[in-house]
């Protein structure tokens, strides 16, 4: 295919995703979304787009709407066809009328997995019927909830209702519920999960309706297998009640169950009543009880009531309001205020760093579409209109507060501005789109055009999280005027403000280097004391040493007798003091964040931990700064470093140090479990090892353990470099379990090895729509999808599976066997993973059972996956797209161009699949999880703007071709 007519389909494409057509003035924005590059309108021979698209009638019609110039798809013999099956959307393969889908997409408050793309996608399927008969339908649920009287999820109530009373519940009764109120109570769960909670309405002095009860199987129903839902104070004591919801008010998105006794404990110094742990989910105006891992109660995660949430955040949304304030630090005077600035839903913005008074009071301009860009187009019109406009005069009277236009210096362009002070004629302005101060000569100022005040000023005020007690320490401001002042950085929202008056808490981030930089981290390390530190020099022996830790890449983490460790060992005993003296919640970490300092229990001792990931809202990965030990605990585990010591803890510089031992190789692939296990018994615990600094950046030595430094014969060096030991070693390989958990490998290895049917992901019926996640897309032919109703189990599933394989460390047991399901570390994370394959390398092929992917890795990063693991379905799910015969033809060839624009489109999105085709359960090749469904992909992220993905496929891809 020509250049020429790649461009035209790609043109056809973007304009057929649009029903409303798109401003001339946005087409190249668009097509360069979808391509990621410009119309090469040089190229192609003309000098303007509106040439171009004049030249081609066929794919664009050029029409004036509400003054503007857009641009519309033209309608050809070519895409005939497609329109035709847009309209009609029913497969040849089934009866039956048409459908029309009204798909829309709705926000979820948090999820720990899909926080990046903010939306849950809900299909209504209007059908040719949506009338029904309401008071049977309240009848019955009635019923129902008298049953489940101590709730159901919304998911589950139609296939509840079916099998109880053997009639499908209409859809329409399920946007009814809300209503219903003397029916059912209807509440949004707190986790991460789309989905609501339906219960019976609360107790009320009327007389039960009676009136509503159904024929004879109303006596088989009418008896509540529960007890009936009493209030918190009928079952825990009052004081309980209390502390409990203190408790759930600072862990707001919910706390595991199995954790409460010994957090209660640890706050209040009190146990909590082990006698009512089993009867929390009777008390719903106290908290919310979740069950993400089936049959697994253990598991459960305790949520504060969604009321109590909701009324908090329309609380703190209307102080919010209230108290916007620009960052002149004046309020506007003037008939006209533009809206206050929305911050962007993604959650992680790029922004221009344009000042910084302090840490608190960051000044920051959005770069995007509708932010930097959307400024810019108003500044040009602003420039354009007063250019032609001849009776705009310069001000001759001002006032503090007054809004005005500010020309530049070359008369080239316009901005708005706040003049904050006046002093004869230098009047000094702060220009809102740009977030600073400047002196302006009054020739310059122009009264500002009421049509430019529609967009909300560009510069806002944010206040970096975890610096606020330093905040305007004078490191901290040169540090972020060296680092963070003009320059573009990526930006994460921590979370809305509980104050009136405070700012957005972020994080900034530097991703011009290789590795991310933290810039509240960055900030935070200025403020310490490097002379703390023991300094080293080259063939010095250091006494007294303390090996802290030893990782597998070769890396020994040791402690210098210092100044800085002898005031932290104090420090960390005051603190243990305090924190027991203290009969509070107020030193629960609540908001955890990446490079966050705080406190956490290792070996029975207090020690400082910078919080390096999350893994959804319970799950932490840190790092103990002071042992050089990474670890994995649950967010329970942390807390706050009191204000007392805060300062002083800020000072004392990490006291792990990082070293290599010299004339010690480590092998590709690291050292084995033996080998490590052997280190350190040699050396952990050991009061007193010797150090000789050899040389480098980081840390090269010869460590010695009770011999002779002048011996190295005596060095540990020296003994890890003989062969024999490594020999002696790997002769021992086997079965190794330590860590904190016990574990039956013998059990596990039976689990492994033996033949355990796993459900399919979902039961899918032909016309199904379904709200679903794209983990993974390689082309039309293959992509994978999960379902979004079931991502929260399996974000709560994959921090279990975090939190035990790196509690618990374990060797593979026996041979590893093409077709056997582990628990595969990939990065960071453990996945449940299928070997699919054992290469001549030795290098492991795994095929991920829940995103879909595949990867090559060693064995020693499988573990056995416990039968505790085993239990939810299976996420991902084989897809192709319906909507054109070669979809779905077996073994083609895709051009890269047609798979990037099919992967740009759906890849990590949110999208609603409708399902045309299942294949059958003899046609699966080798195991069930391979099971294909043909679907139809819409997206549904603009109101009244579905995109249809086999439409934008169908138009732009020429068949595929099948290998030669």
């Amino acid at each position: 295919m020509s250049d020429s007519e790649s461009i035209k389909k790609m043109l056809r494409s973007v304009l057929q995703s649009s029903k409303e057509g798109v401003n001339i003035q946005s087409l190249q924005f668009e097509y360069r979304s979808l391509c990621g590059e410009n119309i090469p309108l040089r190229k192609l021979g003309f000098l303007n787009l509106e040439d171009y698209l004049r030249s081609i009638p066929s794919v664009v019609r050029l029409d004036y709407h509400n003054g503007e110039l857009r641009c519309y798809a033209g309608v050809c013999s070519e895409t005939a066809h497609i329109a035709q099956l847009v309209a009609r959307q029913k497969s040849s393969k089934r009866s039956g009328c048409s459908q029309i889908v009204n798909c829309k997409m709705r926000r979820i408050a948090s999820d720990p997995y899909m926080r990046q793309y903010g939306m849950l996608v809900t299909v209504e399927v209007t059908e040719r019927s949506t009338l029904y008969d309401k008071t049977v339908v309240q009848r019955r649920l009635i019923q129902l909830l008298k049953k489940y009287c101590s709730g159901l999820w919304i998911s589950k109530l139609p296939t509840v209702f079916s099998e109880m009373f053997k009639q499908q519940l209409p859809p329409q009764a399920l946007n009814d519920l809300e209503k219903w109120t003397d029916v059912c109570m209807v509440e949004k769960s707190c986790s991460t999960k789309g989905d609501f909670l339906v219960y019976p309405p609360l107790p009320s002095s009327s007389a039960p309706q009676s009136s509503l009860s159904e024929g004879p199987s109303t006596s088989s129903l009418n008896s509540c297998p529960y007890p009936p839902v009493k209030s918190c104070a009928a079952i825990l004591p009052a004081d309980v009640c209390q502390r409990l919801k203190e408790l759930l008010s600072k862990y707001t998105n919910g706390l595991w169950v199995h954790a409460l006794p010994k957090l209660f404990l640890d706050a209040y110094k009190a146990p909590f009543p082990e006698l009512f742990m089993d009867k929390l989910s009777l008390l719903p105006d106290l908290c919310t009880v979740e069950y993400p891992i089936p049959h697994d109660g253990k598991k459960a995660i305790i949520y504060a009531p969604m009321r109590v949430k909701l009324e908090g955040t329309a609380s703190t949304h209307s102080q919010n309001t209230r108290s916007d304030q620009l960052p002149s630090g004046l309020e506007v005077t003037g008939p006209v205020v533009p809206a206050c600035l929305v911050h962007p839903s993604m959650q992680y913005p790029s922004v221009l760093v344009t000042d910084a008074k302090s840490s608190n009071i960051v000044t920051i301009r959005y770069v995007g579409e509708d932010y930097s860009t959307a400024q810019e187009a108003m500044e040009d019109a602003m420039l354009s209109l007063y250019e032609q406009s001849t009776t705009v005069q310069p001000l001759s009277e001002l006032a503090v507060g007054q809004l005005v236009a500010v020309k530049g210096e070359n008369g080239n362009d316009l901005t708005r501005a706040q003049v904050i002070k006046v002093t004869n004629n230098i009047i000094k302005v702060y220009y809102l789109d740009h977030g600073f101060a400047a002196e302006i000569p009054l020739e310059n100022l122009l009264p500002l055009h009421h049509d430019f005040l529609s967009l909300p000023f560009q510069a806002t005020n944010v206040r970096l999280a975890g610096l606020e007690a330093f905040s305007s320490h004078p490191a901290v401001l040169s540090c972020l005027e060296k680092v963070a002042v003009g320059k573009i950085l990526l930006m994460e929202i921590l979370g809305s403000s509980t104050h009136p008056n405070d700012l957005p808490e972020v994080l900034l981030y530097d991703t011009s280097q290789d590795d991310d930089i933290n810039i509240n981290s960055v900030c935070l390390k200025e403020l310490q004391d490097k002379t703390m530190n023991n300094p080293l020099t080259v063939n010095s022996i250091y006494q007294g040493v303390c090996v802290t830790n030893i990782c597998a890449e070769g890396i020994v983490f040791c402690q210098l007798p210092s100044r800085g460790t002898t005031r932290l060992s104090k420090l960390l005993e005051e603190t243990e003091a305090f924190l027991f003296s203290q009969m509070t919640s107020e030193y629960l970490v609540s908001k955890p964040f990446n490079g966050k300092m705080c406190l956490t229990c290792y070996k029975d001792k207090w020690c400082r931990a910078e919080i390096t990931n999350l893994h959804g809202n319970r799950v932490i990965e840190v790092v103990l700064i002071d042992l050089g030990v990474m670890a994995t605990v649950e967010v329970t585990e942390l807390r706050e470093i009191p204000p007392l010591f805060l300062q002083d803890f800020a000072l004392i510089p990490p006291q792990a140090i990082k070293c290599r031992l010299v004339d010690v190789t480590v092998p590709e692939g690291d050292w084995s479990l033996e080998i490590v296990s052997w280190l350190k018994n040699a050396v952990l615990g050991v009061d007193d090892c010797k150090m000789k600094h050899k040389e480098g950046i980081l840390v090269y030595m010869y460590l010695f353990v009770a011999a002779d430094h002048e011996d190295m014969h005596q060095s540990i060096n020296h003994k890890l470099s003989d062969p024999e030991l490594w020999q002696t070693l790997n002769g021992k390989k086997g079965c190794t379990a330590t860590g904190s958990k016990d574990t039956d490998l013998t059990l596990i290895h039976v689990l492994n090895h033996s033949l355990i049917t796993f459900p399919f992901c979902c039961i899918f019926q032909l016309g199904q729509n379904m709200d679903v996640y794209v983990p993974a897309a390689c082309h039309p032919g293959y992509f994978v999808l999960q379902p979004w109703q079931d991502l929260h189990k399996l974000v709560v599933l994959m921090g279990q599976m975090m939190l035990y394989y790196n509690q618990t460390v374990t060797t593979t047991t026996g041979q590893i066997k093409k077709g056997d399901i582990y628990a595969a570390k990939i990065g960071k994370n453990w996945y449940r993973a299928v070997v699919k394959g054992i290469l001549s390398n030795g290098l492991i092929s795994i095929y991920e059972l829940d995103h879909g992917k595949h990867e090559l890795m060693r064995s020693s990063f499988l573990r056995p996956l416990i039968e505790e693991f085993r239990q939810l379905p299976f996420q991902a799910i084989i897809a192709q797209l319906a909507g054109k015969p070669t979809f779905c033809v077996p073994k083609c060839q895709w051009s890269e161009a047609t798979s990037l624009v099919f992967r740009n489109h759906v890849e990590k999105q949110a999208l609603v699949a409708q399902i045309e085709n299942i294949q059958d359960e003899s046609d699966v090749p080798e195991e069930l999880w391979e099971r294909k469904l043909t679907v139809y992909l819409v997206d549904t992220k603009v109101d009244d703007k579905d995109l249809w993905i086999h439409t934008l496929m169908g138009d732009m891809c020429s068949e595929p071709s099948s290998p030669t």
